[in-house]
């Protein structure tokens, strides 16, 4: 084979997925352990329009997390070909855990794979503990040609780990079930190469617990296919539900919804294509490679790999005869992606942009990026582990001609939920919310009025009529006061009623002259939020 895929795995994945035909470290300061729990209010964010009525005047801001580089390097006998982060969490004696797929090459061109741990006190410097459980290579043999290192010999010697994923499906799967908060997967003869699927209450803990397997209970089905994973509980459509890239492509390549009512009977659905939109440009052709899918905020919010092909590079193109051709070169970048009916339908408003782009050289560390571990809260901020590549995909010796470009695991890290902000500039803008229903006592803003202001206003709406006009209509018609001077506000919760926000805050409490909305409590309201020079990222009630 003399164009080998590097980057991740693509085709190992999709091997799995096809037997499937049912239906740079950086200084940083540490992170602190996440306090909230999966049962907080969810917020509003502003990724898509759902809960927006005007927002006339304002600009919908991508903000992009700031890269720290690499933090878990290949640097392993099992590790030749290099290691993708799959979940990173909580240990109880408060280090961080990560999981971390290995990816070897072998003599003759062939791969291996499997699951390995880490543990880290700061979450940038990663210890691999020797854990004496699955055999994997113990050497490293170099030479000249394609891929220039393969892993040779045998033993126990290592952190590999007898699993293949682990998900934390109660902070990130819409699962309220304590008994089912975390998902594992172990190897088994199920259909379609699956693996067999377990629940628990607590993660493992593989460096204390010898028998930490005992702990989880088997859920009776499985996952179609190593390399996917059971991303959430869809209780709009009452079933589980796992994205990844469908195996039915070309003449583009397509994500899929893998979906089960009881974990055995799975079914496929493609479900997000590239569109009109997107580049059909031959040197930059646009398509969507995977999706790392989860349940936040009310929302199902996937991390799309957006992968860029060379179409003009003959050697990397696959004819497919009638379907078309595939691509093969070209480098990924990370996309935002929203769907509000369980994955069925994704709204792409936010993502026509990368919100973490891809390295501008070939040999850029992180020519390729992709999230496949779910982000981990860290006090104030989002960090996000994934796995990036230091070549184009399809890269081999014809590009690289003295390496093999390698994966490693980099690190990104954000202000929590901080993906989109509605932005107003120095005249001050309103924006209004569809009708929405108070559920707290308090309303919390993620907001950053550090150089400008903040204010809130909160309406009913009204049927009213207006002079000798012939009809009605319905207050506030997108204004916060009529013509005839009357505020659609209620008494208490006009602008002037609300105490200025100047401050940058993932969670800035809403100071009324009244205490607090127990007034408003059940009801259907407005909000008006009136913005200069400030970003507002959501809201929620409390």
């Amino acid at each position: 084979m003399k164009h080998f895929i590097t980057g991740v795995l693509a085709f190992v994945a999709m091997a799995a997925i096809c037997r499937f035909t049912v239906d740079a470290r950086a200084d940083a300061v540490a992170p602190k352990a996440d306090q909230t729990t999966p049962q907080e209010p969810h917020w509003q964010l502003f990724l898509d329009n759902h809960v927006l009525e005007r927002s006339m005047g304002f600009r919908r801001m991508l903000h992009h997390p700031q890269p720290r580089g690499i933090v878990l390097p290949a640097d392993k006998p099992w590790e030749t070909h290099g290691v993708s982060p799959m979940y990173v969490g909580w240990r109880k004696d408060g280090r961080m855990e990560c999981y971390y797929r290995v990816h070897w090459w072998k003599r003759g061109l062939a791969q291996g794979s499997g699951m390995a741990y880490a543990i880290s006190h700061d979450g940038l410097v990663w210890e691999k503990p020797v854990l004496n459980q699955v055999e994997g290579p113990t050497g490293v043999h170099r030479t000249s040609t394609f891929p220039y290192r393969t892993s040779v010999d045998s033993g126990k010697n290592n952190n590999l780990i007898l699993c293949s994923q682990l998900m934390d499906l109660g902070r990130y799967g819409n699962v309220s079930d304590p008994a089912k908060r975390f998902a594992i997967n172990f190897e088994g003869p199920d259909p379609w190469g699956s693996y067999h699927l377990y629940f628990g209450s607590e993660p493992p803990d593989p460096l204390l617990d010898p028998n930490w397997r005992e702990k989880f209970t088997s859920s009776g089905g499985w996952k179609p296919g190593p390399y996917n994973t059971l991303d959430y509980w869809d209780d709009l459509n009452q079933e589980w539900v796992g994205m990844r890239q469908s195996p039915n492509h070309p003449p583009a390549r397509a994500v899929a919804r893998y979906a089960s009512h009881n974990l055995r009977d799975w079914k496929m659905q493609p479900v997000l294509y590239p569109d009109a939109e997107d580049s059909s440009d031959p040197r930059f052709f646009d398509e969507i490679y995977g999706i790392r899918a989860i349940h936040t905020e009310g929302l199902v919010l996937g991390y799309a790999y957006w992968f860029i092909g060379d179409q003009t590079h003959a050697k990397t193109r696959i004819n497919k005869g009638p379907a078309g051709q595939l691509v093969m070169k070209g480098p990924l970048d990370v996309r935002i992606v929203v769907s509000r009916d369980g994955g069925l339908s994704w709204d792409r408003t936010v993502s026509r942009e990368a919100w973490i782009p891809h390295g501008s050289e070939e040999d850029s560390y992180d020519r390729q990026v992709r999230l496949d571990a779910p982000p981990i809260r860290g006090g104030d901020e989002d960090w996000f582990y994934g796995a990036a590549v230091d070549g184009d995909h399809a890269s081999s010796s014809p590009y690289y001609g003295d390496r093999m470009p390698q994966i490693q695991g980099v690190l990104y890290t954000q202000k929590h939920n901080r993906y989109v902000s509605l932005t107003a500039g120095n005249a001050p803008q309103i924006l209004i919310t569809k009708p929405i229903k108070v559920t707290g006592r308090t309303l919390q803003l993620n907001v950053d009025a550090s150089h400008g202001e903040v204010r809130v206003g909160i309406g009913v709406d009204k049927i009213f009529r207006q002079g000798s006009w012939p009809f009605v209509a319905t207050l506030p018609n997108f204004m916060p006061m009529a013509r005839d001077g009357k505020a659609h506000f209620e008494k208490g919760f006009h602008f002037e009623n609300c105490e200025p926000i100047h401050n940058n805050s993932i969670e800035q409490s809403v100071t009324f002259e009244k205490d607090g909305l127990e007034s408003l409590q059940g009801q259907t309201v407005r909000l008006f939020f009136k913005v200069q020079d400030a970003d507002l990222y959501g809201f929620r009630f409390k």
